[in-house]
């Protein structure tokens, strides 16, 4: 798919997969016989299997813009900010009081929440990474799958071929019993 053709389709819009998919289907078919991949194809396959993933799993579209985005704007902040819902002298002591607390609270969840914010960008970062790098050996895959079924095409005919030439041969041959 074209650049252009990608921007038309809006995440959490109602979108065809099965169109999509038969798409780059026939761009991989076209790549294949061409011999031509470049990172570029194989980045835009990966997101547009991603984008699949998250569609199968009925993902929130937000959710998936921000994982999809490259400031890591969807994962865990440890400075929260104080807040309530009410309003007037009651609103501003639980305020206080959760400033108060606040810090003896953040010595015991601050390692744990910067530790799984690590985690979650670590598993991000390899799961862009592993759809990216199956989506290449599948592209492997189907060029070697074709290169054997092109080998064993050529060798049917050579042995049909050869098969001829015997035949030729002792055909012209006499028979000396």
């Amino acid at each position: 798919m074209s650049d252009k053709e990608w921007k038309d389709i809006e995440i959490g819009a109602e979108v065809d997969v099965s169109q999509i998919m038969a798409q780059i289907r026939k761009r991989i078919e076209e790549k294949q016989k061409a011999g031509i991949y470049t990172e570029e194809g194989i980045a835009e396959l990966a997101e547009a299997r991603i984008l699949q993933f998250a569609e199968d799993a009925e993902i929130d579209s937000a959710l998936l813009e921000r994982l999809m985005s490259p400031d890591h704007s969807w994962n865990i902040n440890p400075g929260y900010i104080i807040s309530t819902h009410r309003s007037g002298i009651q609103a501003k002591m639980i305020v206080l009081a959760k400033k108060i607390v606040r810090p003896f609270i953040r010595l015991y969840s601050d390692h744990l929440i910067s530790r799984q914010a690590q985690i979650n960008q670590y598993f991000v970062h390899l799961i862009h990474n592993l759809v990216r790098e199956i989506t290449r050996l599948q592209i492997n895959h189907s060029n070697l799958v074709y290169r054997v079924d092109r080998l064993e095409r050529e060798k049917d005919i050579t042995e049909r071929r050869l098969k001829t030439l015997e035949q030729m041969v002792q055909f012209k041959q006499p028979d000396d019993r």
